[in-house]
């Protein structure tokens, strides 16, 4: 199954612009709470909802992890479910891609965030939908969750 096709129950009342996608993920990194789940399912949250926008985020530590290992695994994780590697800046810690237009809607962002602190690596995904277009949070946690989960640290 494509990932594509796991938003089959989003639809679109209206599109909004790019930058309001953007601003809506740069709003969550700056006012959400750091988690203190252990697991990428109990990180798991939805900001937002149908009228305003919303972002699904979640994130997983690995240690002994770097930020470039971690994109190189998540490009061929991301492809797999159809998914777009835009672009990757390893030193800012940042990948954006998406979830490719369909008939039926438009592309939709995904921003990777990793940071590390000492041997720990913590990598965040956020997938931001407009106003007007809903999408199921178990649907959208295990898409997140089942690419995060595949993150393996530095072989020995």
């Amino acid at each position: 199954m494509m990932v594509h096709h796991c938003f089959d129950d989003c639809f679109i009342l209206h599109s909004l612009a790019n930058m309001r996608s953007l601003l809506l993920t740069l709003a969550l990194m700056c006012f959400a709470t750091p988690a203190v789940a252990t697991t990428c399912e109990e990180s798991f949250q939805k900001k937002g909802d149908f009228f305003n926008g919303a972002a699904f985020s979640a994130r997983v530590e690995v240690e002994g992890l770097s930020i470039e290992r971690a994109f190189s695994q998540l490009r061929p994780i991301l492809a797999r479910e159809s998914i777009r590697t835009i672009s990757t800046d390893v030193s800012a810690g940042v990948m954006k891609a998406e979830n490719p237009a369909t008939a039926f809607q438009r592309a939709l962002p995904i921003d990777v965030f990793a940071s590390a602190d000492g041997t720990l690596l913590t990598v965040e995904m956020i997938f931001t939908i407009p106003s007007g277009v809903g999408a199921s949070r178990d649907t959208v946690k295990k898409y997140l969750c089942g690419a995060l989960n595949q993150l393996l640290p530095k072989s020995k």
